[in-house]
C-alpha cells in the first residue's frame, strides 16, 4: 500500500504542526490505555505487534501519542542506541535530526517524527520509540519499574533478579515448563496504588540468549536475530511454547540469582539476603520524571522489601527450579 505522507498544505507549515495524522488506534501497553495518532500504516502495525494482545487492566484517562512519518532527506541507518535525555517531566529520544520523540509525562502526551525507512523497520520502531517513549507515559503515571523476571506458582509470585547473564529469562522459562505461570522475562512494574506488591509484566514473549536452543530443544527452529539494541538473541512468542501466562501477580519472594558455571557445579541453595542488595539496584530503575514521581516509585520499591528476600546459588536449571518450588511450597 502506498501511503500519502505529503498532503496538500494550504498554509505554510515549516514545523509540521498542521500535518494531518488521520490514523487513530487505542492500545493498552502494560494495561493502560494509549491513543496513537499517525499517518502511517507501518506505525499502526508496529504498535499492533507490540501491544495487540494486551488487554485493558486499568480504567484511567488515556495517554496520547502523535507519531508522524515523513520522507527522509537521508536514509542512513539509525544509531544502535539513540540518545535519551530527561529532566523533570520531559524526556527526549534523539536518533538524528529526522528521527525523534519528545515526551511530556505531566500531560501524558508525546509526539515525534520518523522517516519512512525507520517506520518500516517494525522491531526498531517498537524498541526505540514505541516502548521506550510511548509506553513510558503510562509507567510514569502509575507504575514503578523493576529489572527482573516474574513467575508464579499456586498463587505465590517470585521475582528473579540479577545482573546480565544471571539467567533470569532462562530460569523463568524453565519454571514455566515445569508448570509455573510466566509473567515476564526481564522487567516488571509494581502498581503504585496497590499496597499488596502487585506487579505486572509482559507475558507475550520471551527473549533468550543464543545458547537457549542448547538448553531447550523446542527452541531449535527459532533463529537468533540482531535486536534493535545491537544484542543478538532469540525472541519467541509465548503462544508458541504451550506455557501458562498471566499479566501480573503479587510478589511474595524476591530472589537474587548467583549462577555458577556448569563445569564447577554447586547444589542449588537459598539463604536470606540483605535489603540493601536490592535497594541499590532499584534506585537505578527510578530515574525518570519529577522528584515527586521518583519518590513515589521508591516508596513502592520499599514496600517490595516486605517480601521474602533471598539469594540463590545454583548451576543447573532443574536443580534451581526444584529449590524454588521448595521455597514457595514450604516458605524457605
Amino acid at each position: 500500500m502506498t501511503e500519502d505522507l505529503s498532503p496538500i498544505q494550504t498554509v505554510p507549515d515549516p514545523v509540521l504542526s498542521e500535518r494531518e495524522l488521520p490514523l487513530r488506534r487505542t492500545f493498552y501497553p502494560l494495561g493502560y490505555p494509549l491513543v496513537l495518532e499517525t499517518n502511517s500504516h507501518d506505525v499502526i502495525q508496529a504498535a499492533e505487534e507490540a501491544w495487540g494482545a494486551t488487554e485493558q487492566m486499568f480504567a484511567v484517562e488515556p495517554v496520547r501519542v502523535c507519531l508522524g512519518v515523513v520522507e527522509g532527506d537521508s536514509e542512513s541507518p539509525l544509531p544502535v542506541v539513540p540518545v535519551y535525555r530527561a529532566r523533570e517531566h520531559l524526556m527526549s529520544i534523539m536518533a538524528g535530526p529526522e528521527n525523534f520523540m519528545l515526551c511530556d509525562f505531566h500531560r501524558g502526551f508525546a509526539f515525534g517524527w520518523v522517516t519512512r525507512s525507520t517506520a518500516a523497520d517494525h522491531p526498531l520502531l517498537r524498541y526505540q520509540f514505541l516502548t521506550a517513549g510511548a509506553a513510558t507515559l503510562g509507567e510514569q503515571r502509575a507504575l514503578a519499574p523493576l529489572h527482573g523476571a516474574l513467575v508464579t506458582r499456586s498463587g505465590t509470585g517470585v521475582m528473579l533478579c540479577g545482573d546480565s547473564f544471571a539467567g533470569k529469562s532462562t530460569l523463568a522459562y524453565a519454571c514455566a515448563r515445569a508448570g509455573w505461570t510466566y509473567v515476564s522475562d526481564d522487567s516488571a512494574f509494581l502498581v503504585r496504588d496497590h499496597e499488596d506488591r502487585y506487579a505486572i509484566g509482559e507475558p507475550y514473549s520471551i527473549r533468550f540468549r543464543t545458547d537457549a536452543p542448547d538448553l531447550f530443544g523446542e527452541l531449535a527452529n527459532h533463529l537468533p536475530t540482531v535486536r534493535p539494541n545491537g544484542k543478538i538473541g532469540v525472541e519467541v512468542p509465548t503462544r508458541d511454547l504451550g506455557i501458562s501466562t498471566a499479566p501480573g501477580c503479587v510478589v511474595d519472594h524476591v530472589v537474587l540469582l548467583d549462577r555458577r558455571p556448569p563445569d564447577q557445579p554447586v547444589p542449588a541453595s537459598i539463604h536470606r539476603c540483605a535489603a540493601d542488595r536490592f535497594r541499590e539496584d532499584w534506585v537505578r530503575c527510578a530515574s525518570l520524571g519529577t522528584a515527586d514521581i521518583r519518590a513515589a516509585q521508591r516508596r513502592c520499591h520499599e514496600r517490595l522489601l516486605r517480601a521474602g528476600l533471598w539469594e540463590m546459588r545454583y548451576s543447573h536449571l532443574d536443580d534451581a527450579v526444584g529449590r524454588l518450588e521448595r521455597l514457595v511450597d514450604g516458605g524457605a
